[in-house]
């Protein structure tokens, strides 16, 4: 079975761009493009991990962190955050609140890749199959 993962960034070009990298690695994609359109296609669609961008209109990563890690269904799914933000308290922070690791912009295919395939490996998450 294919793994599901939903690419959140206000940035079109970042979505297409992560989007591809993972499709061509053999993921399967869903593409929103801020944290309420995030939440609406978490909710109606089958997703085993986010990548979300941080600083986003409407709701950021932050705010879909804890909203993630709020809800029981989605608490212990993976949440990764790719951002062009270096700073490390802020990524501390974050990481304390439950994101599941950090992706620098610009990403190449190969970190991506392989970061999303070593969260993947370990993994406790299951989605729920209806």
């Amino acid at each position: 079975m294919k793994k599901h993962v939903l690419v959140v960034d206000d940035c079109r070009t970042t979505r297409k761009i992560v989007s591809l990298y993972l499709n061509h690695a053999g993921y399967k994609t869903i593409a929103a493009g801020n944290g309420v359109e995030a939440i609406e296609k978490l909710v109606s669609s089958d997703v085993d991990m986010i990548i979300s961008d941080l600083n986003m209109p409407q709701m950021d990563g932050s705010a879909l962190i804890e909203w993630v890690r709020s809800n029981l269904l989605y608490r212990n799914m993976p949440l990764v955050i790719l951002t062009t933000e270096r700073d490390d308290l802020r990524k501390s922070e974050l990481i304390r609140n439950g994101a599941t690791a950090f992706l620098s912009k610009p990403i190449t295919k190969e970190n991506l890749i392989e970061e999303v395939t070593r969260i993947f490996e370990g993994c406790s998450y299951v989605r729920s199959e209806d």
